[in-house]
Parts: C-alpha cells; sequence; structure tokens
C-alpha cells in the first residue's frame, strides 16, 4: 500500500487514513506556532482556563468515539478506559482551579509597593509522544496551553489516529470557538528524526517534551540545552510497589495487578514488587490466584489486559538470567499466543513473577536494574535476622536502601497501616515524583500531575512535571504607587 498498490480487499482492514509531511510542512508549523505565540500567550489566565472546561465538556462528549479508537489501535478496553480516566481528571475543575490560580498571585506589600510574581508562557513548546500511548500522553500539551503556549505535536508516525483526533476532533474545535489565533495547536507527522532536527535548530522553538527511553531522552535532553531549548522529559520507570506486613493484602494485589495492564508496556506501572518476608507467602499466593484469572484474548475482546509483547527477546534473555543467577521461579514464564495456547514463537508472553531474596545482589539483575517493558516481575523478599521491632526497622532500611538503588524514579506506592511506618515511608520516600500510600499505584488524582520523576526519568532536573509550570519560567513584579506629599499645618 505503501508504494501506491492497494488491494481489492484493503477495504476491511484500513480505519483511517493519514497524511504524511515533509520538512516543509513541518517548518510552517513552527512558524504558525510562532505566530499565534505572539497573541495567544497574551490571553488572560480567565480565558485560558475557560478553554479548558470546554475541551473537558468536549472530551466527555467523545468518550466512546476515541476508546475505539485506541482498541483499534491495540489497546485493551481496559488499558484504553483507564487512559481516558485519567484524560478526563486532568480537566476536573478543582485542578485547573489550582493551576490557573499558581500563574499569577500577589504576594505580599512592601513600603509603597505591591508584589507579585506570575509565571509567563515559554512561547512554542514541540511534543513527541510515545507510541505506546501516545493520545493520552499528548493531552499533558493542554497545560501548556494554560501557561499560554502555543504546541507542535508529533503524533507517532505507524499509530497516529487517535492522537489525530483528540486534537483536530476534541481539542481544536474548543480553541476555534474561543477564538485563539491559527496556530495555537498544529499536528505534523513524518520521520521523527528530520522533525527533531528542524525543531532543535529553529529559533522559534523554546521548548521539546520528548517522550521515550532513559538512553535516548537524555540524549535528547543534552541536544535541547546545547540548542537553547528546555528539555521537558518524561523517560523509563521501574517503579517499585512496597507491601508492608500489615497491610491490606487484597488491596495490594488489586493495585499490583496493574503492572500487567498492556502487558507491563506502560512506564507508570509496578515493574518490581518489595515485600516484607512476614506478608510474602500471604501476598505471593493472592497474586498467583489473580493472575490464574486473568482473561486472555485479542484487545478487542472484554475484560483483556493482555497485548502483544514488543521485546519478547529481551524478555526471554532477562527471565534466563534471573534464573541461572538463582532467582525462582513462582509464576508463568512461557511466550503464547493470544488465546494462553504455549508458543515459543507467540506475540505474547504469560505474566511472570521470580523471586530475588535481598541477601543476592539484586542489582545484578537486569530486571530489577533496567525497566522492563514485558511481563516479567521480579518479587524481592526482604528479610532479617533480628526480632520485634528491630526485626521491622531493619527490614525497613533494607527497603528504602533498596529504593534509594533506583536509577529511576517515577512513582513508588506502599501499602502499610501502621501510622508508625506510614509517617517513616512519607518522610525517607524521596527518590520518585509521586508517592502513593495505600492508593493504587497507576490511577491519577486531582491536583497532582500524573508523570515526571527523578534520575533516569526526567533526567538531572527531574521532578513531578506540572506542564503548565515546566513550560512557563518565572516573573517577579513590583507595582510602586506614588506616594502622597503630606501637608503642613
Amino acid at each position: 500500500m505503501k508504494k501506491g498498490e492497494i488491494p481489492a480487499n484493503a477495504g476491511e482492514y484500513v480505519y483511517a487514513r493519514y497524511c504524511v509531511g515533509d520538512d516543509s510542512l513541518n517548518l510552517k508549523a513552527i512558524d504558525a506556532a510562532h505566530r499565534a505565540s505572539k497573541i495567544f500567550g497574551s490571553f488572560p489566565v480567565s480565558k485560558r482556563r475557560k478553554i479548558l472546561h470546554d475541551i473537558h465538556d468536549n472530551l466527555k462528549k467523545h468518550k466512546n468515539e476515541l476508546i475505539e479508537l485506541l482498541r483499534i489501535e491495540g489497546h485493551p478496553v481496559k488499558l484504553a478506559e483507564w487512559e481516558y480516566r485519567g484524560m478526563e481528571l486532568i480537566f476536573s475543575e478543582k485542578s485547573v482551579k489550582f493551576y490557573a490560580d499558581e500563574l499569577w498571585r500577589e504576594v505580599t506589600h512592601f513600603r509603597n509597593e505591591t508584589l507579585y510574581f506570575a509565571r509567563r508562557p515559554d512561547g512554542v513548546v514541540c511534543i513527541s509522544p510515545p507510541k505506546n500511548a501516545a493520545a493520552s500522553n499528548s493531552t499533558l500539551g493542554i497545560h501548556a496551553l494554560l501557561g499560554g503556549n502555543t504546541l507542535i505535536i508529533k503524533p507517532p508516525l505507524k499509530a497516529p489516529v487517535s492522537t489525530i483526533f483528540i486534537w483536530k476532533d476534541v481539542i481544536i474545535p474548543m480553541l476555534e470557538k474561543n477564538g485563539t489565533p491559527p496556530g495555537t495547536v498544529n499536528l505534523i507527522t513524518g520521520n521523527s528524526k528530520a522533525i527533531m532536527r528542524q525543531w532543535l535548530s529553529s529559533p522559534k522553538v523554546n521548548d521539546v517534551l520528548f517522550f521515550g527511553d532513559s538512553e535516548a531522552g537524555l540524549e535528547i535532553g543534552r541536544q535541547c540545552y546545547n540548542a537553547g531549548k528546555k528539555p521537558i522529559l518524561e523517560l523509563s520507570g521501574s517503579d517499585p510497589l512496597i507491601v508492608w506486613k500489615d497491610c491490606d493484602i487484597e488491596a495490594a494485589a488489586d493495585s499490583a495487578m496493574d503492572a500487567f495492564l498492556g502487558s507491563t508496556q506502560i512506564c507508570m506501572v509496578p515493574k518490581k514488587f518489595i515485600v516484607h518476608e512476614d506478608a510474602f507467602d500471604a501476598f505471593t499466593e493472592k497474586m498467583k490466584e489473580r493472575i490464574s484469572r486473568i482473561v486472555y484474548g485479542l484487545p478487542s475482546m472484554p475484560g483483556v489486559i493482555l497485548s502483544p509483547v514488543i521485546k519478547t527477546d529481551v524478555f526471554e534473555e532477562y527471565l534466563k538470567e534471573a534464573l541461572d543467577k538463582g532467582a525462582r521461579l513462582l509464576y508463568g514464564g512461557e511466550r503464547i499466543n493470544y488465546d494462553n495456547t504455549p508458543n515459543p514463537k507467540g506475540a505474547y508472553v504469560q505474566p511472570t513473577l521470580v523471586q530475588i531474596d535481598d541477601n543476592q545482589e539484586i542489582f545484578s539483575f537486569s530486571c530489577v536494574k533496567n525497566e522492563n517493558f514485558f511481563p516479567l516481575i521480579p518479587v524481592i523478599k526482604v528479610k532479617s535476622s533480628k526480632h520485634g521491632n528491630e526485626k521491622d526497622q531493619d527490614i525497613f532500611l533494607k527497603m528504602i536502601d533498596i529504593i534509594d538503588r533506583n536509577d529511576f524514579g517515577l512513582r513508588i506506592s506502599a501499602w502499610v497501616k501502621s501510622h508508625v511506618y506510614i509517617r517513616q515511608f512519607i518522610k525517607y520516600l524521596s527518590n520518585s515524583g509521586l508517592l502513593r500510600i495505600n492508593a493504587k499505584h497507576v490511577e491519577v488524582s486531582e491536583c497532582l500531575a500524573s508523570h515526571g520523576g527523578t534520575r533516569k526519568t526526567s533526567g538531572p532536573f527531574g521532578e513531578m512535571n506540572y506542564m503548565w509550570l515546566k513550560t512557563t519560567h518565572l516573573q517577579g513584579i513590583t507595582l510602586a504607587r506614588e506616594r502622597r506629599k503630606q501637608r503642613r499645618d
């Protein structure tokens, strides 16, 4: 079909057509976004806030269409519904009010001056969302619109349709309704490397929001700095989920099962379980029971959460290495067809758990050190030879050490009832953009960003990423009032 040879039965397989842009089209998008930034940046915050409310309303109207497009692009329905929930929550009234209020604030009075701080738009923000969840991740750019920026979005060339749909049919009509200038949002498909080169070389581009693996992303960040651009990096995650001895095992297991959404090919799902030895047997039995009830089938079938695995060769390599080093296979370990029949060449992988004890050199295991982009989850059993309170404190310190040694820092979740250890975890768990205590690992909460993190997750300046914050810069303002001359009697 790429050669123009269209089979007679192509209609059975083609669900959408889209244009592929070239260098000249990308340059036109940059020019349009730059022109629009000079106008849109001066829109009052109240107007930008209204735009987000209108987008929220329109998104709800298109819910079913969007989920169906995600399904067609290979997202299991349960995954697509989770992606939609996250998109809707970032527009909630409470969230948008909180973000908008932070863009301009009166600070105090000093002598005859009123002091303010203001977040000013950077200008043109270019967004390169990931292939595995492009539509939902690209919508983080809407918070850059709240900051007063204009956008260029590059959907992935091989699966762009849901991303094009959400911007072209859901978002852009609400921008036009509110009188934004042409070029406020631009969509461009094409060769990723060529488009990135033009973004980096153009003096009209200010920020680049890049999603991808850490190795490629950190190099993009370096190139952005060298080109005088602000990089905003959303890279790999290797999230830990902590199971303390007194936790609600049922709730912890429910949260842990989200590790297998999309066959673990989502950056923000938990990718290693760190378990107190007193809870280990109960937790792993619950996990095996739940995994045994997983519904197998094609992504379009109800209840399915698994999808074809891209890196099956790396899965096999990591699993073999773990077992050779003494890990114990608790569940799974085979490649399969979509219907769970064994097949050494299958495109699917059974949800797989391997036990690694903390007395082993755990970070010598690739499945612990690196991001697993396939359903292989190390379950780390943390033990102590001590007794009573000393035992728990020893296990706690070992858990903290494991997390501090993690090269990534997207999310951490902990399941614990003890008020003492809730406070301890909050105090010492700092290596992440988001910390969730007794709350599902993958869910999104109002007023907190869903993305961003430390270390290889977002680079040396990494933290929880508010896009309205990351794509603006802080300016202090003083407004001095003329002093009246005092009358003399």
